[in-house]
């Protein structure tokens, strides 16, 4: 008899043993998976924002807290209208707040690359942006997050304007009108 309790007592053992080696293989997979991702978000040239649906900020990544010149993840409000204000591409109409890609995404619609102008009430900066929303889904078709991304397009259109400056700089000194016609 004390050699069935034995071998059953061993088998319970190498059961268990063999439950917590399988349990850690599972943590380290998803600790190595988690770092993957975290690795990825923060070589990415865009700033990334990830709310749940109470828009609270689960993550950040640095170059959405370098955007927001905001160090802690948890100062960054996922409602970006609590650090600037917003317009559109005139720099003079004011862009509608529930039309901004978290608003839209927590209804469930995605958006792509809206170009605004963010002033930083503060220092007066002037951020021209393309910006970006998911929403994160669950089985039934609730909106449980939203992902945003930042693009910073400030320098591009500068280079933009300054370029249009000199093309017609250069048109006017070889004799182009407006138009486009010669000037003879």
């Amino acid at each position: 008899m004390q050699q069935g309790v034995l071998y059953s007592v061993t088998r319970d053992i190498s059961e268990q043993i063999k439950l917590e080696e399988e349990q850690q293989a599972v943590t380290n997979e998803l600790y190595e998976n988690e770092e993957k991702l975290r690795l990825i978000l923060e070589n990415l040239s865009e700033g990334v924002i990830v709310a749940n649906s109470d828009q609270k900020i689960v993550l950040v990544n640095n170059m959405a807290n370098e955007f927001f010149g905001i160090e802690q993840d948890d100062e960054i409000s996922a409602n970006i209208i609590n650090h600037f204000e917003i317009y559109y591409p005139d720099e003079k109409t004011i862009f509608p707040s529930q039309n901004l890609p978290m608003e839209r995404a927590l209804k469930g619609e995605s958006t792509d690359d809206i170009d605004i102008v963010l002033l930083d009430p503060a220092t007066k900066e002037k951020k021209r942006i393309l910006i970006s929303g998911r929403p994160l889904v669950d089985q039934n078709e609730k909106v449980v997050a939203v992902v945003l991304t930042i693009k910073d397009i400030s320098k591009y259109k500068q280079l933009e304007e300054e370029l249009k400056e000199t093309e017609s700089k250069y048109r006017q000194l070889i004799g182009f009108k407006k138009g486009g016609d010669t000037v003879i």
